[in-house]
């Protein structure tokens, strides 16, 4: 039986979220609702409970069911890793939009505005989606990356190129990653991964830098793909695995951060 409920999307157009909070302020059950960069405020006054992120949107739903917080597998902050002084932006590569535009809102905390294909703001339209200059994050379910294609949760390849493009680059600090599990997701997406994430290190390693690749996974012990298995792949790659992409995305802003002092 259904005991609560959690609404989560990119900003609605400002009638639109008022008519979906109009209807679930009516409800029986608790609602929690995650409108990523939208206005909190107007949530609580439709007697919500909003949420910032996704990560947190998961543990208002704990607490609205027990009563009680979420039990915490977060481990500790990792190191700073030691980058050379080039080494100066974010390279966000997503499988889907609702983590890159997290990642978006979240980055801009720590670096400012980033550039996408599916910007926050307008003036931060890429150019050349295929092209990155600045702190970027890329979101490869657009259209332009998927029509007559199969989606990037499947097929790995352009994000796979992408990956070892951006390695080459000098000016990458941190490489930010996503991975979702479940059905119509990849039967090993760490696996998938593997090819270009050694390949990156590789590149960085024969120019004398040291590259940041950071990762969240999304997905449960009961997916077939098995979460702990695909972190463990990912870690012994040496990829730094966090526990949302909230923490990863504040990760990698951290990191581009310290290179700018």
């Amino acid at each position: 039986m259904t005991e609560v409920i959690v609404l989560i999307s990119k900003p609605p157009a400002p009638e639109v979220a008022a008519s979906i909070l109009d209807e679930a302020k009516g409800a029986s059950k608790p609602i929690v609702v995650c409108f990523l960069g939208g206005d909190p405020k107007m949530v609580r006054d439709h007697g919500l409970i909003a949420a910032q992120t996704l990560e947190d949107a998961a543990r208002q739903a704990v607490r609205a069911e027990t009563g009680s917080d979420a039990h915490s597998h977060c481990a500790p902050t990792p190191d700073l890793p030691k980058l050379a002084k080039e080494q100066k932006y974010v390279r966000g590569l997503f499988s889907g939009g609702t983590f890159c535009y997290e990642a978006l809102l979240l980055l801009r905390e720590f670096v400012g505005d980033v550039s996408s294909n599916t910007p926050i703001n307008k003036q931060m339209k890429l150019k050349n989606n295929n092209i990155s200059t600045g702190h970027v994050c890329i979101d490869f379910g657009e259209d332009e990356f998927t029509v007559g294609r199969p989606h990037p949760m499947l097929d790995f390849r352009f994000r796979n190129d992408r990956i070892v493009q951006e390695a080459r680059d000098p000016e990458t600090a941190v490489i930010l990653l996503d991975l979702v599990l479940g059905y119509g997701a990849n039967a090993d997406p760490a696996g998938a991964l593997m090819p270009a994430i050694r390949k990156a290190m590789e590149v960085a390693r024969a120019e004398g830098r040291t590259l940041a690749i950071v990762a969240s996974v999304c997905g449960t012990s009961d997916d077939l793909q098995g979460l702990e298995q695909q972190k463990a792949s990912l870690r012994e790659a040496g990829v730094t695995v966090l526990s949302s992409n909230a923490q990863a995305s504040r990760f990698a802003g951290q990191i581009a951060q310290a290179t700018q002092k």
